[in-house]
């Protein structure tokens, strides 16, 4: 299935904000961090001036039991007391040298011949921040996961309204096939209705003629003759419609098919029909090679190549007809030609829908009912393949049925 662009720019901002979030997290963090670690420096430098002012009377007066005292408060703090005489030596120390001593910042503060440090923890001076980045590291997390919430919402949503609409559009085209077939059987009635009523009409004015008996002879034989062209129109009606029934019904599983020479097959069609193009004075050829062997149906493709070759014949008006098979990569086409009046270029889109003739008068001349094209577009479509018309210059026109040659 295709996506449209729109489609990927909300996962797009998804992945951009969550960037976007954790880099602002971890400036923000690392800002506050040093922040708390300034706080606590600038706290413990006061707390180092505040110590040494209370200890210069005792380390001056050489008060001892004062200065534990006051180291043993800054413990309980958690605060580590140290002080230094004036060489460097360590006068006092509230904590335990003797055991591994946590990571700490200090502060030193001169106190007389004395020297002042407090040292803090970094454990202690950074727990603040550890528990703000804990709580932001949640809030994100709670955050991040309903943004990908709304998002994900957002896409099924949207994923529903393309299915409803592909939904919507099937329907209207369902309702516009429908449309289709009601207008087709409609105007499929009225043209059968109407190339029926015309040879009946003839039927029976000729049949009302003879009953009254009051016909000369030769006006009998010729209302005898016209009963029976205008019977024969009816039967070659009726076989059309059922033929073209039969076609639309099928498939192109249902198509019986062989290997055919269809070379042969169209030499033979002009050999069946050279007394009738003889009689024309229509001179009627094939070019064809030796042999072209294509899957087919012999019966229908047979039929598709006469009703063509018998259209230019009776139709076109021309002195000749050319039947020609040509091989075209993986498909062959079979040719029929002829240089006589054309088909008028508002006709040449509809020539193949059923009942359509370029001049109505001829029916009632031939016989024709306008059905002979559709059944040649449907032989050919079941083949997989199609008919189209080809002008010829300077005049004329050339159908030209394109059949596959491997299995369809």
């Amino acid at each position: 299935m295709s996506h449209a662009p729109s489609d990927f720019l909300p996962p797009l901002l998804v992945a951009a904000g969550l960037i976007g979030s954790t880099a602002v997290f971890v400036i923000e963090t690392h800002a506050f961090r040093e922040a708390v670690a300034g706080w606590a420096a600038r706290d413990l430098r006061a707390r180092t001036e505040l110590a040494a002012s209370n200890l210069r009377e005792p380390l001056a007066t050489g008060d001892f039991r004062r200065i534990h005292e006051f180291g043993a408060s800054c413990s309980a703090d958690g605060v580590r007391l140290t002080v230094f005489s004036g060489p460097g030596g360590v006068v006092f120390d509230s904590a335990d040298r003797a055991e591994p001593q946590p990571k700490a910042i200090y502060a030193d503060q001169p106190c007389g011949e004395f020297r002042v440090r407090l040292g803090l923890p970094v454990e202690r001076v950074l727990a603040p921040y550890r528990r703000a980045r804990v709580g932001f590291a949640l809030a994100a997390l709670v955050g991040g996961a309903g943004v990908m919430l709304i998002v994900l919402f957002t896409l099924r949503q949207r994923a529903r309204m393309r299915e409803l609409a592909r939904e919507r559009d099937a329907q209207s085209r369902l309702v516009e096939e429908l449309r289709k077939v009601e207008a087709f059987r409609r105007d499929f009635i009225a043209d059968v209705s109407h190339e029926i009523k015309t040879p009946l009409t003839g039927i029976i004015g000729a049949v009302d003629l003879l009953n009254a008996g009051e016909c000369a002879e030769g006006m009998r034989d010729r209302l005898l003759g016209m009963v029976k062209t205008e019977s024969e129109r009816l039967n070659a009606l009726a076989q059309g419609i059922l033929s073209l029934a039969r076609l639309e019904r099928g498939d192109a599983a249902a198509v019986s098919r062989s290997s055919v020479d269809v070379a042969e097959l169209v030499r033979e069609t002009a050999d069946r029909l050279a007394p009738q193009a003889m009689e024309r004075g229509v001179d009627i050829s094939v070019d064809a090679p030796a042999s072209c062997m294509v899957p087919c149906d012999a019966q229908l493709v047979e039929s598709a190549v006469s009703n063509l070759a018998v259209n230019a014949l009776r139709h076109s008006g021309s002195k000749d007809v050319r039947l020609s098979v040509v091989a075209d990569g993986d498909r062959v086409r079979i040719s029929v030609e002829d240089h006589g009046i054309g088909i008028p270029p508002e006709h040449r889109e509809r020539v193949f829908e059923r009942f359509h003739r370029v001049d109505a008068s001829r029916s009632s001349e031939t016989g024709g009912a306008g059905l002979g094209l559709a059944i040649v577009r449907r032989i050919a479509r079941l083949h997989g393949g199609d008919v189209a018309l080809e002008g010829v210059e300077p005049s004329g026109c050339r159908f030209v049925i394109t059949l596959p040659l491997g299995a369809v």
